[in-house]
C-alpha cells in the first residue's frame, strides 16, 4: 500500500509531455509584497505619514509573482467600523498583469496613527501542484510633525 502511494506521488507531480519542463507544476512562481512609495527602515518596517487634515491616507502596496492573470488575496490585521460593517484596510482582491505584478491600496484612518498594520497576501498556483504561497509586510502609521 505505502509503495503505491509513493508512486501515485511522484508520478502525480510529473509527466505532463507537453510541458516544457516535463512537468504540471508552474516553477517561475514566487510572491514577494512590497509597498513601493513607503520608506523601509532597517527593521524591515515600513513607514507611512497620517496627513493631517485629510479623513484617510493611502498608499499602494504591490505584489511580484512571476505569473499573469493570477488571482492574489489581501488582507490586514486591523479593520474599521464604517456604518457598523467592520471593514479590512486592504482590497481584498487583485489580479496580476502580464509583467506578473498586482496591486492592492492600503488605507489607514486616524484612529491608526501610532499603530503598525500587517498586510497579507497570498494565492493559489493555478497548476497541479496547487501551492500556495503567503507574504506579509508591516506598516507603522505615524503623523506628520
Amino acid at each position: 500500500f505505502i509503495y503505491i502511494f509513493m508512486i501515485f506521488i511522484v508520478v502525480g507531480c510529473m509527466s505532463d509531455p507537453t510541458s516544457p519542463t516535463g512537468m504540471d507544476c508552474i516553477e517561475d512562481c514566487h510572491l514577494h509584497i512590497s509597498a513601493p512609495s513607503l520608506d523601509m527602515d532597517e527593521n524591515g518596517y515600513y513607514h507611512m505619514e497620517f496627513m493631517d487634515g485629510y479623513a484617510q491616507t493611502f498608499s499602494t502596496l504591490s505584489a511580484n509573482v512571476g505569473i499573469e492573470n493570477q488571482k492574489l488575496g489581501w488582507i490586514s490585521n486591523k479593520e474599521i467600523l464604517i456604518n457598523g460593517v467592520w471593514t479590512n484596510l486592504v482590497n481584498k482582491v487583485s489580479y496580476t498583469d502580464n509583467s506578473g505584478m498586482g496591486h492592492t491600496v492600503l488605507s489607514a484612518w486616524p484612529e491608526f496613527v501610532g499603530d503598525t498594520i500587517k498586510v497579507y497576501c497570498g494565492y493559489w498556483t493555478q497548476d497541479n501542484c496547487h501551492t500556495h504561497f503567503v507574504d506579509s509586510l508591516e506598516v507603522i502609521v505615524e503623523d506628520i510633525e
